[in-house]
């Protein structure tokens, strides 16, 4: 989820314009991602799942409720049609089937145990490396908000 690029390891990001993720625009926030399904190949769709900060979400749902209380306790994915998972490191929702997203590791995982004599709690450390690379790019949608909309980017 890098949104500045710093070197070459950072091309795994799915807000990277090298990748090639076409990004879909709305009014506000909730039509940019139902665009952003909408505008997916209906292969991907079906699997499709959308990744974005809850306190996006939040915004979404304080515009749509309207003074009701009746949508907060709607799940997620009643509400904007697909699974969602949140991530503060999404700055822009992510749509798409994530099945085309692959996280890459070392197999030589490094495992160490240490107890501290101080106080007896044994502490463990894992050190593994891993990098995630994004197989298709065509299976996503970065959903934003139109430039000059009166609602405004939450996200920015």
């Amino acid at each position: 989820f890098y949104t500045t690029i710093k070197d070459q390891t950072d091309v795994m990001s799915f807000y990277d314009d090298s990748v090639g993720i076409k990004k879909v625009s709305g009014s506000d926030l909730y039509e940019a991602i139902t665009n952003a399904v909408a505008d997916l190949h209906e292969d991907y769709r079906e699997n499709a799942t959308i990744v974005m900060a809850y306190k996006d979400y939040l915004k979404i749902i304080r515009t749509l409720a309207n003074g009701s209380a009746t949508l907060y306790g709607a799940q997620p994915s009643e509400v904007l049609g697909k699974p969602v998972v949140f991530t503060d490191a999404a700055v822009k929702p992510i749509v798409g089937d994530c099945s085309y997203s692959q996280d890459n590791y070392d197999i030589n995982t490094l495992y160490d145990q240490d107890k501290d004599v101080d106080t007896g709690i044994n502490k463990f450390v894992l050190t593994a490396w891993m990098d995630h690379q994004i197989l298709l790019a065509n299976a996503f949608r970065i959903a934003d908000v139109a430039a000059g909309s009166g609602s405004g980017n939450p996200s920015k």
